[in-house]
């Protein structure tokens, strides 16, 4: 017993020295911007540097971010930035840079055990939100919450003033202490009558990997050096080392039980993307006989039993039971959407089946990607029961699924609407519209972008440009009469065996911004269209894309289309002549 008590002491004095060091780097760090925010009151120091067009200033990090959350003042409305949600990013790569051996330690066991450290990170930005003040008040005006919140605490207060003077005038210790000890009994796990911290929360913290840049203000306007070490990162990413491999992201199948809780980076396809809807975070019950409210965490969880009996001081002794009601308007929900990511037609070897997996996506995470989009994820690897309770429970027995938990969406593959330019620097952009500038301007344009197609393969020149064309498409017409005039076209290649028709059409699939490849024989009208599925979530039928949904805005490329059974192919003449899918 004495040893066990000493190890869970040195245990609590770690978790307590490294809660100290992470809350030092969040009022600590600083970074170098060219937009510095003076929402803290700090004032920005000017740096020298050697590009005289730019501004330099060295600031603190959190410090402005944490200030505009106390004070409620939002950012203004920008395209990549939500001006309604508070985004806190700690990429690993920071606290590395501000302490290389108490940040690297920090991010080891973030990165090992990421689920505990990014409620312990919540813990450690409430307290720090908690000393500060509002120097603000034009923004921070009251809302239901708040109102609901001072009632709360006004009535704990009165609650804790009661039960003193009961105890005091009616009690001695060691009735209290029996009291007490029956009252321990009677509570459930995460059910309480004190206020809990997640109910006010207004921000999402987010826990990103090394060498995974950061999205969101402040550290989105971050100026680094060209010798920093996070470009050094960055290079090692470019050049195709372990490091980059894993940034870049790794197969399904190469995720093994040893990254049970920790924080992975995969790559792959969204094949299925559910409808957003609430999920309960905290349920709050009334006592209908003495007023109490209480409070269950139920966070991260997919079922929860409701609560029933009061636990306060005055239905206890009274023995009122079935007297609470939930409280949907004080409860807490944030959105909810799964995905089913599955493995790219590349990472699947040979003979072998696609394997896929859920990914849960909360708050802001959600509404990110749509199926057929390629994406990058960094998630917390974690297991999940079949069922919580009940007969499901008792037939599943210990087995248990898997899941990722969302922490970061970069897509990889996007559509020809959305540009690769503008995620490029001034003078990569500069770089690629002069050699634009320079095909478009030279002697014959089109044959010089068709011949870098499948450039292995030789001759079929004609093909290659009609496959150029169907590449970059036509002006879509809309008729003041509503008609629609598709531009659009579609190709059927014939020849004999052994023409490299398969490899023209591998080959347009992996250039296309959105490109599926798929063969007649082995698909049916089901496959290439849509099918009909059940959501394990919420158990409700919902639809899940085929070949060609998921090749919505790009190229669906079918192999050995004669192969294919006249009712299938029948199926997809309409998609072809009105690039629409009809369920």
């Amino acid at each position: 017993m004495l040893s066990h008590a000493m190890s869970c002491n040195l245990l609590i004095s770690i978790i307590i020295r490294l809660l100290d060091t992470f809350e030092k780097f969040i009022r600590e760090h600083e970074i170098m911007t060219d937009k510095p925010d003076t929402e803290g009151g700090e004032e920005a120091l000017l740096e020298p540097n050697s590009n005289n067009d730019v501004n330099l200033y060295r600031v603190k990090c959190y410090s402005s971010l944490l200030q505009r959350i106390k004070n409620r003042h939002h950012y203004d409305t920008d395209s990549s930035v939500n001006s309604k949600v508070f985004i806190i990013e700690v990429p690993l790569d920071e606290l590395i840079a501000w302490d290389g051996v108490r940040g690297m330690d920090i991010a080891n066991r973030a990165t090992e055990n990421t689920n505990r450290y990014q409620g312990l990170f919540c813990t450690v930005i409430d307290r720090i939100l908690g000393s500060m003040e509002v120097t603000d008040e034009t923004n921070n005006h009251q809302d239901t919450v708040d109102i609901l919140h001072e009632q709360r605490l006004a009535q704990q207060a009165h609650r804790q003033e009661e039960l003193q003077q009961q105890q005091q005038n009616n009690q001695n210790p060691d009735e209290q202490e029996g009291n007490l000890a029956a009252d321990m009994s009677t509570r459930q796990p995460g059910v309480t009558d004190e206020f809990p911290p997640i109910l006010m929360r207004r921000y999402e913290l987010r826990i990103l990997p090394q060498g995974r840049p950061a999205k969101f203000p402040p550290l989105k306007f971050q100026h680094r050096a060209s010798h920093s070490l996070l470009d050094q990162l960055d290079h090692i990413h470019q050049s195709g080392s372990k490091k980059g491999t894993a940034m870049g992201g790794v197969s399904l199948r190469h995720i093994r039980s040893q990254a049970m809780g920790r924080l992975v980076t995969i790559r792959g396809m969204i094949v299925r993307a559910s409808d957003v809807k609430p999920c309960c975070v905290v349920a709050t019950y009334t006592c209908d006989h003495c007023g109490c409210e209480i409070y269950q965490v139920v966070q991260n969880k997919r079922e929860f039993m409701p609560q029933r009996i009061c636990q306060s001081e005055v239905c206890r002794q009274n023995g009122a039971k079935d007297s609470l009601h939930l409280q949907s308007r004080g409860s807490k929900f944030e959105k909810f959407q799964e995905l089913k990511i599955q493995e790219l037609p590349n990472q699947v070897p040979m003979g072998h089946v696609p394997r896929s997996m859920s990914v849960h996506c909360r708050g802001e995470m959600t509404r990110l990607a749509t199926p057929g989009d390629v994406v990058t994820i960094d998630g917390i690897f974690l297991p999940q029961r079949v069922a919580e309770s009940g007969y499901g429970a008792m037939k599943a027995g210990l087995i248990s699924t898997t899941y990722l938990e969302a922490q970061n969406i970069v897509l990889s593959k996007k559509s020809y609407d959305d540009s690769m330019a503008d995620s490029l620097s001034e003078e990569a952009r500069k770089k690629l519209d002069d050699e634009i500038l320079k095909i478009a301007t030279g002697e014959d344009p089109i044959g010089k972008l068709s011949s870098s197609l499948a450039p292995e393969i030789f001759g079929h020149e004609d093909i290659k440009r009609a496959l150029l064309l169907q590449l970059v498409s036509g002006c879509t017409r809309k008729l003041p009469d509503g008609m629609r005039i598709r531009g659009d076209i579609n190709i059927c290649l014939m020849g004999d065996p052994g023409v490299a028709k398969s490899q023209l059409l591998k080959h347009v699939a992996s250039v296309a911004p959105r490109g599926v490849y798929t063969t007649g024989k082995g698909s049916s009208g089901v496959g290439l269209t849509a099918a009909i599925t059940k959501d394990l979530a919420t158990g409700e039928m919902a639809l899940e894309g085929g070949a060609l949904v998921l090749a919505d805005q790009g190229i669906c490329a079918i192999d050995e289309f004669d192969k294919m059974d006249e009712s299938d192919r029948t199926a997809i003449h309409e998609v072809m002549v009105r690039i629409f899918v009809e369920c």
